[in-house]
């Protein structure tokens, strides 16, 4: 993180030519620059340059209706042409962390297993999740973790925010915390008294992404996030010195992004 660096977000909607000029210009600063558009990913991602992302980490529809929003509908994304382009445009070094449902997590799965190494699926347990009167409560996201290159790949180790159990032995290994496993379980979901909660159905904590984006890209790395919602990547970006290229299609929840990046 760069706490005396002042965050900049740079103009939205710029063309994609200037957008990279403006991150190479500020690869040798300490701080993170945004490139945020209005529109379509499936049309955006297109004007994005070959291997020029370290990674993206998105968190696309569902298929899971919110009070009636029609804004998650999976059948709009042709995930077959959308992993072609994630893989055109990741380094060979890059990863792909893509949030998915259990009812469409293996369908996803099949096609991105076509052109990526899975690395690992790590379950992220929302702890709070949504009854049924028929069904189990469902507190359960999947993320998969791609990469382009088994051996070659971005990966920082960090611990858990879950304390060891030694026994009066002490510090074991030298930390207190328990490494971080495959089940996440120690991130606080958006409920409706979170202090960061904006209006998204959605809607994920800072402190998730801030773990993905930490572990899984470098600082000064750039992140694409095609389906931005309600901008937290971005805003991790920003806390952890990432530049960020995000497209958010809802043009209320870009004003949400806007708000909450000028705002960090």
């Amino acid at each position: 993180m760069y706490p005396d660096q002042e965050n900049i977000v740079e103009q939205l909607d710029l063309p994609f030519d200037l957008s990279v000029k403006r991150m190479e210009r500020d690869d040798d600063r300490d701080h993170a620059s945004l490139t945020i558009h209005l529109g379509d990913a499936n049309e955006l991602i297109c004007e994005i340059d070959d291997q020029s992302v370290d990674l993206i980490a998105t968190d696309p529809p569902y298929g899971i209706h919110f009070e009636k929003n029609e804004w998650d509908k999976p059948n709009q994304l042709n995930w077959h042409d959308l992993a072609k382009h994630f893989k055109r445009v990741l380094k060979p070094s890059g990863n792909l962390i893509v949030f998915q449902g259990w009812s469409y997590v293996a369908e996803t799965k099949m096609i991105l297993d076509q052109d990526f190494t899975i690395k690992n699926w790590i379950i992220y347990d929302r702890v709070k999740g949504r009854g049924a009167k028929t069904n189990f409560v469902s507190t359960r996201e999947d993320i998969l973790w791609y990469v382009m290159d088994e051996k070659n790949h971005v990966y920082n180790k960090i611990d858990s925010t879950i304390k060891k159990k030694t026994g009066g032995m002490g510090l074991k290994n030298g930390t207190k915390y328990r490494a971080l496993s495959n089940v996440w379980s120690d991130i606080s979901p958006i409920v409706p008294w979170s202090k960061e909660r904006v209006k998204h159905p959605t809607q994920k904590p800072v402190s998730l992404m801030n773990r993905i984006v930490e572990v899984f890209s470098n600082p000064n790395d750039v992140v694409l996030d095609p389906f931005l919602g309600s901008g937290t990547t971005a805003v991790s970006c920003q806390m952890l010195g990432r530049h960020c290229i995000g497209f958010e299609k809802n043009p209320e929840y870009y004003q949400i992004i806007l708000d909450r990046t000028n705002n960090e």
